[in-house]
């Protein structure tokens, strides 16, 4: 269902659609009433999986928690593939050794809900420890203060970061902020 739903995205913004992913918070699965073990493991089965259906060929996969036999699927993404962006709490090693694995990495601080905050530094150890250039986006988020505020992104354009995402975060304003910058147009890293 997934892979449909993101291949008919992609279909109609023309090969714009990127897909992120990640675990989750323990909160989301115990709601579902799914388990909380192993979310890693299941992840990656779940990626191959889906990179197999995105591939637009038939897909035989017997895991541990997934078997999955598809003949080919179509329409294929309009580009081949569709990009595959990781989250991961950096320092946790797991996720951005996931994240190599595919097209991009959505960083976060462990205890980045209790104020600690994603530094620079943080990015520049990132990228030395995922190893990706070129074809590798790394994406910040964050709150700029209005549209012409892109001190603040080009000091993590020059750390390396590829992608700026205004925050979406409900509280403290950031809905009028957001919609602001994304009249202004992106900050073109």
């Amino acid at each position: 269902m997934v892979a449909r739903e993101v291949v008919t995205l992609d279909h109609l913004s023309h090969g714009r659609a990127l897909l992120g992913v990640g675990l989750g918070e323990e909160f989301e699965y115990k709601a579902l009433g799914e388990p909380v073990r192993d979310r890693g493991s299941r992840l990656d089965e779940a990626l191959i999986v889906l990179t197999g259906l995105l591939s637009g060929e038939a897909v035989d996969f017997e895991g541990e928690y997934l078997a999955v036999h598809c003949p080919p699927a179509l329409p294929r993404p309009v580009n081949g593939s569709i990009p595959i962006w990781v989250g991961g709490h950096w320092p946790n090693r797991a996720p951005f050794v996931r994240a190599g694995r595919y097209d991009g990495v959505v960083p976060r601080k462990v205890g980045q809900e209790r104020g600690e905050v994603f530094t620079v530094g943080d990015l520049e150890a990132l990228r030395a420890f995922v190893g990706r250039e070129g074809d590798f986006d790394y994406v910040m988020s964050g709150l700029t203060t209005s549209p012409d505020d892109n001190a603040g992104v080009r000091r993590w354009e020059a750390a390396g970061a590829t992608w700026w995402l205004e925050a979406l975060y409900p509280f403290g304003g950031a809905g009028p902020r957001m919609r602001d910058r994304v009249r202004a147009g992106p900050p073109n890293l």
